[in-house]
């Protein structure tokens, strides 16, 4: 289908009352098929519950609580399912009727204008860019800043590992030789 004819079929069924009263009878659905999720659910316990409870030895009677269980499981996923599409259908119409509300109104103003027409706005243009290139220069400069004192520290952190690394060379030197006197001391 051609665009222009989407775009009327959307418009019509975003604006038409008609479309309106059925979207209101999708939701009186929506709001049946609820409660018939939760009836499933429900049901569903029961039968489980049912079936922890006795103890069946009779196969016409197990497979009857079979059935019943299928039947239940089954109701369950299909109002499941249907409530999960319904919400589906629900939300895609209302994003359809908010972008063609927004098609009308002003979605030119939020998207960015490369060309501009007129003095006056040329100069709003200008100030604009001139506020965001200031901003960018004090981020830049913060950024500077905060690259200096990671230098800074990188540089005391390098040095503080010497320091500690001659301190353990030393400690080192230092506890041979305590044992090397203690040794001397057993020996005589």
């Amino acid at each position: 289908m051609p665009t222009r004819w989407k775009r009327a079929m959307i418009t019509w069924s975003s604006r038409s009352v008609i479309a309106q009263r059925v979207l209101y009878g999708v939701r009186i659905a929506f709001g049946f098929i609820l409660l018939l999720f939760c009836d499933a659910v429900m049901r569903l316990r029961k039968v489980d519950q049912e079936k922890h409870k006795t103890r069946l030895v009779d196969e016409h009677a197990l497979c009857q609580m079979k059935v019943q269980q299928f039947y239940a499981q089954r109701n369950t996923y299909l109002t499941g399912i249907t409530m999960f599409l319904g919400l589906i259908l629900i939300s895609t119409h209302s994003l359809i009727g908010q972008l063609v509300a927004g098609d009308g109104t002003g979605s030119a103003s939020n998207t960015p204008r490369l060309t501009t027409s007129g003095p006056g706005s040329s100069k709003a243009e200008n100030e604009r860019l001139k506020g965001q290139l200031e901003d960018a220069r004090k981020e830049l400069d913060e950024l500077k800043k905060k690259d200096r004192d990671m230098e800074t520290l990188k540089k005391q952190a390098d040095s503080s590992h010497k320091e500690y690394m001659r301190l353990a060379d030393e400690c080192e030197g230092l506890r041979k030789k305590l044992g090397a006197a203690s040794e001397s001391k057993k020996d005589a």
